[in-house]
């Protein structure tokens, strides 16, 4: 019973050694320095996509330069989307007009835009697997 109980830690260890997780790379343009402010990238699965809050990962980064690359290490298997905004005032949201329009640059992984809303999360995603880096180039508009 001893060898089996070893022969199954063996087994469940070996198996996370070679689970293969993937890096991500997401290159955002189109940034406006003047306005300043954070670049806020989520890295979502279906479920919460796009709202803020809900991301599976996420990372801000000061606004310095019109276009930034950003790397997500360690995402396993599966199908996500990026969404990513210029938050101008550095307030965590995508502030809108009085009709919901955005006010604030935005873009999606694809370059791919709804046209009342948010574009459909099987527009925008994208599949990572078997460990290879996926590297994406979104353009803020």
């Amino acid at each position: 019973m001893k060898k089996l109980g070893i022969f199954i830690a063996v087994l469940l260890f070996g198996a996370s050694v070679f689970a293969q997780n993937s890096q991500v790379d997401v290159t955002v343009t189109g940034i406006d320095v003047e306005k300043g402010g954070l670049v806020k990238i989520g890295v979502y699965q279906e479920d919460g996509f796009p709202s803020v809050g809900k991301e599976i990962i996420g990372k801000d980064v000061k606004v310095e330069e019109s276009s930034i690359t950003v790397s997500f290490d360690n995402i396993e298997d599966g199908v996500y989307a990026i969404a990513v905004f210029q938050d101008k005032d550095s307030d965590g949201k995508l502030n809108s007009n009085l009709f919901g329009a955005p006010t604030e640059i935005y873009g999606f992984s694809n370059n791919k835009y709804g046209k009342f809303g948010p574009p459909d999360f099987e527009i925008v995603s994208f599949k990572v697997a078997n460990g290879k880096a996926v590297s994406l180039t979104i353009n803020l508009e």
